[in-house]
């Protein structure tokens, strides 16, 4: 009898123990979510990566001042957390010094053409926020050259810059269609481009939306290269967050599910200017006209006004900087609504 009546107090203790640790780790958890959050709002600024200038996604003026895709979002974060689009902290990179700073925790959010991977996400421990851009590789050439396909590159020398996902797809995709070429490995983007210029390669690969902006950017005579109209990846692109900052993790992903909402709505930073009023439970959701629509964030009911009435929806933000209207471009593609044949569309905000 004694020994069963001794086994009680052990269960009893053991339980108590597990729901300490359970609490322990819950509070752990809470003060984690809070922390990079409230680093931003003591520190008055988001601090965003870029990378060292692509015209249409990052590229700072001579004015000082940073434009571009990559870049409005990241003043929609400064919007929602801060009230201010203007509070950023723009720390431009290479893709590996991006993704080391963001791991680091020296920056807060990394908004740069990167792919998003197994092994930048399990590997380096950081999270996707979700896919801003739908891309692919492709290759940009002299038009003089006359090359409209893989096979017509054999033996000729392809510039990339290593330490980029564009280094494995090459290799990968060569090796595979059995072409022999002349790998030429490069560091900055610059550094890629001069290569380029100077004739060290005949082709350079990368995202065709880089390659969009470096013809736009770089070359003297845009219209003596031509880019393929042939991809040999997928290239999800998205912004990165470090993993375990879940609550600004939640923060990143629903300005960028915000952006794309409204534009689905057909709400724009200039007929909204005013909060008009709604009867559509999503229009007044992201309009703030929902008390407690933004608890869940830690973040005021008005976040997501600001966010389309300082930056602008997706639509907005992918025209002015890499649309048609824009030197680059581009069309929307698989990047459209997928009310309008694309892939793109916004989780449901409630």
């Amino acid at each position: 009898m004694m020994g069963k009546q001794g086994t009680a107090p052990r269960r009893i203790g053991a339980f108590l123990a597990v729901c300490w640790a359970g609490l322990l780790l819950a509070l752990g958890a809470a003060t984690a979510q809070a922390g990079r959050l409230d680093d931003i709002r003591q520190r008055g600024a988001v601090r965003c990566a870029v990378s060292t200038g692509v015209a249409g996604f990052s590229l700072r003026g001579s004015d000082g001042r940073w434009r571009g895709f990559d870049v409005d979002y990241c003043r929609a974060l400064a919007a929602a957390v801060l009230g201010d689009a203007e509070k950023v902290s723009f720390i431009s990179g290479t893709t590996d010094e991006a993704l080391g700073l963001l791991t680091e925790g020296t920056v807060d959010v990394l908004s740069r053409s990167a792919t998003v991977t197994l092994s930048r996400l399990a590997g380096r421990g950081l999270e996707s926020v979700g896919i801003s851009l739908f891309d692919g590789q492709s290759f940009m050439t002299k038009r003089g050259l006359r090359i409209r396909t893989l096979h017509q590159m054999a033996g000729l020398g392809v510039c990339f810059q290593s330490g980029t996902t564009a280094e494995d797809n090459l290799a990968e995709h060569f090796a595979m269609q059995k072409i022999n070429f002349r790998p030429v490995p490069k560091g900055p983007l610059r550094e890629m481009i001069d290569a380029y210029l100077s004739g060290e390669c005949d082709i350079i690969t990368t995202d065709s939306s880089a390659l969009a902006a470096i013809r736009v950017m770089y070359m003297p005579r845009p219209e003596d290269h031509v880019i393929l109209r042939q991809h040999i990846s997928k290239e999800p692109l998205g912004p990165l967050v470090r993993k375990g900052d879940d609550g600004w993790r939640e923060i990143t992903r629903w300005a960028l599910n915000a952006m794309i909402e409204a534009e689905e709505l057909g709400l724009s930073s200039k007929s909204i200017i005013d909060r008009p009023s709604s009867d559509s439970p999503r229009v007044r959701r992201l309009l703030g006209l929902v008390p407690g629509i933004g608890r869940p964030l830690g973040l005021d009911d008005e976040w997501a006004w600001r966010v389309i009435a300082q930056v602008g929806n997706y639509g907005e933000v992918f025209e002015s900087n890499i649309g048609l209207s824009s030197p680059l471009r581009m069309e929307r593609g698989l990047n459209e609504l997928w009310t309008r044949g694309g892939l793109l569309f916004a989780l449901p905000l409630r």
